[in-house]
This record gives structure tokens, C-alpha cells and sequence, in this order.
């Protein structure tokens, strides 16, 4: 193999690396902001559990 496609297939292997760890950042970052979004549900869950009892509380 001459150093011409030598150099091409480096540089192709360089560049499907680079996509492979795009995509896997990419999966991290959809999976991270999914993690919020639940956390963030469970916190407005807590307080609206809070609230409820609060209420509940001053009805009796």
C-alpha cells in the first residue's frame, strides 16, 4: 500500500473515531437531559405532595 492511502485510510479512521465519539457524547448528553427532566418531575411531585398535605392538614 503506497503512503498516499496510507495517509487516506489514517485519516478515515481518525474521522469515524471522531463521529463514534460524537454520537456516543451526543447519547450522554440525550440521556443526561432526560435524568434532569425526570428529576425535575420528581421535585415538582414532592412539593405538590407537600402542598396537598399541607391542605388536607388545615381542613381537619
Amino acid at each position: 500500500m503506497n503512503s498516499k492511502k496510507q495517509k487516506r485510510l489514517a485519516t478515515t479512521r481518525e474521522q469515524m473515531g471522531n463521529a463514534k465519539e460524537k454520537t456516543d457524547l451526543s447519547s450522554e448528553l440525550e440521556q443526561d437531559l432526560e435524568n434532569l427532566g425526570l428529576q425535575r418531575r420528581m421535585k415538582e411531585l414532592e412539593l405538590e405532595s407537600k402542598f396537598l398535605k399541607n391542605q388536607n392538614n388545615e381542613l381537619l
